[in-house]
């Protein structure tokens, strides 16, 4: 009897140590295979990471249905089909990967959370910006309630939730979001340096379109020496084209030239990019070198790319769009009657996506109210620039420089209707506006003083509008001689 005892004991050890071996075999094996699947996916061979982790994945199934080995194979795959641009065929493994850890990870875990991040990243590369928004925003909160996570996932849910904001036009909880993001970059290694600087650039962004110029040039200057050593040529060319931008904007046009220069020169040692971003920054160039056939060209190769990966119907698409479109209309060699249609596709993918209170829905409708003025259409430039008022006024404040300017273009084509009494009104308040806002010697207060002067010509009182000519015509005498001056001293 205890012979057979002893027998059984010794089955039972050696059916234990069998099934020990068997199971640390298949973990040895999911080892070696997830390596070299990560070995591929880290060298750019994406094809040969997926058909890794797609033979692996059967087994991951049967054997380790909750446990990490799977989520781990679903999310790599996934990541590898983000990178390989395959975004619809992405999203199934990281959605799996999630509910794979969800089955044994409480609702609180910052891995759970962590997960939702890159769920959020391959709606965003997508172009789905509602779902992104939605998981960013889960997983954040999973993390603020374990403040001692330092992950770089945190960065990237504010950082990206921080650009969502500034799309919708909620510039103050973009700032809020994009100064957590980038103390959290700072937190993270030095291999995030490039993070980081598209973070601070994106922080320049928020205030530039807050016309707060002295951050957002502060902001710019402070990502130009991280992107020199540690982003790309495109991000160093958008920080630069943007700094740029402040500098025309605050009319310091010697400093905006040599910027856009340097800008020029890096572009042409540039490797050539499809990417929608590079092409609008490439576009931006050629227009300020008044290579005007190029940059429709850029254009119009970004507007096909936006539409190709994100549909026809993408906020991405608004911003080539409109700069195709003010080419067509402000260039008098090119065809002007082109604008109206891309103005109108614009119109109506922010009025769907962004809603009618967006601050480029009302910058769209007083383009659009310039461009009737120019195509003789004054009921309609009338028209558009009322609808484009209200906008402006709630998204920029009644005395800003945006309804200062949508009040120029109200007043003139009410000018050329034959309502001078309603133009001068509009154009007074467009003035008064200004002179609080710009410097006297500024062009925006030239264009005004000769707008206003042209109504009372109109009306044949020519003594109301000589002092307004005198003062423009001072004004365009100092800008001239100072061009002349930056001219000379930069050669």
């Amino acid at each position: 009897m205890r012979r057979w005892i002893l027998v059984g004991i010794l089955i039972f050890v050696a059916v234990v140590a069998g099934y020990s071996r068997v199971k640390r075999d298949r973990e040895q094996a999911w080892t070696a295979s997830y390596g070299q699947a990560y070995g591929a996916f880290t060298a750019h061979n994406y094809s040969q990471a997926e058909t890794i982790l797609l033979g692996m994945l059967p087994e991951a199934e049967k054997w380790w249905l909750h446990d990490r080995r799977l989520a781990n194979t679903l999310r790599l795959l996934g990541t590898t089909y983000v990178w390989d641009h395959k975004y619809d065929e992405a999203v199934p493994f990281f959605d799996q990967s999630f509910q794979v850890l969800a089955s044994f990870l409480p609702p609180t875990s910052p891995e759970l959370a962590s997960a939702k991040t890159y769920v959020a990243m391959t709606y965003r590369d997508q172009g789905r910006e509602g779902e992104a928004e939605r998981y960013y925003s889960e997983s954040l909160a999973i993390f603020e309630k374990n403040p001692g996570f330092a992950g770089v996932e945190v960065a990237w849910d504010l950082d990206n939730l921080g650009y969502i904001r500034t799309t919708q036009g909620r510039y103050s909880e973009a700032e809020s979001l994009q100064l957590r993001a980038i103390a959290s970059y700072e937190a993270c290694p030095t291999s995030l340096k490039s993070d980081l600087a598209s973070s601070i650039s994106h922080l320049a962004f928020v205030y530039q379109q807050q016309r707060r110029y002295p951050e957002a040039e502060q902001q710019y200057l402070k990502a130009l020496p991280i992107q020199e050593t540690a982003g790309s040529k495109d991000m160093l060319i958008s920080t630069l084209t943007g700094l740029s931008s402040i500098y025309q904007s605050q009319h310091k046009d010697a400093e905006a030239k040599k910027i856009l220069e340097r800008a020029r020169l890096i572009q042409d040692t540039a490797a050539a990019s499809t990417d929608a971003r590079t092409l609008n920054n490439r576009a931006a160039l050629a227009v300020n070198a008044g290579n005007y056939a190029e940059a429709i060209s850029l254009y119009q190769q970004a507007i096909a790319q936006v539409g190709k990966t994100f549909g026809p119907e993408h906020p991405s698409l608004v911003v080539p769009l409109v700069n195709l479109a003010r080419i067509y209309r402000d260039e008098e060699q090119i065809n002007l009657l082109d604008a109206e249609p891309l103005y109108q596709r614009a119109l109506a993918i922010c009025e769907k996506n962004l809603g009618p209170d967006h601050p480029d829905t009302g910058n769209i409708l007083s383009d659009m109210a310039l461009l009737y003025f120019y195509e003789h259409k004054f009921g309609e430039a009338e028209r558009y620039a009322r609808r484009a008022l209200p906008v402006q006024e709630r998204v920029h404040g009644p005395e800003s420089l945006e309804v200062s300017t949508t009040l120029n273009r109200l007043g003139i084509a009410e000018r050329d209707e034959g309502k001078l009494t309603q133009a001068e009104a509009t154009l007074k308040r467009a003035l008064s506006t200004r002179e609080k806002l710009v410097p006297s010697s500024s062009p925006w207060i030239a264009t005004s003083l000769e707008n206003l002067a042209s109504v009372y010509l109109v009306k044949g009182e020519q003594d109301q509008a000589a002092p307004l000519l005198q003062r423009a015509q001072a004004i365009r005498l100092q800008l001239q001689r100072q061009s002349v001056l930056a001219s000379t001293t930069t050669r």
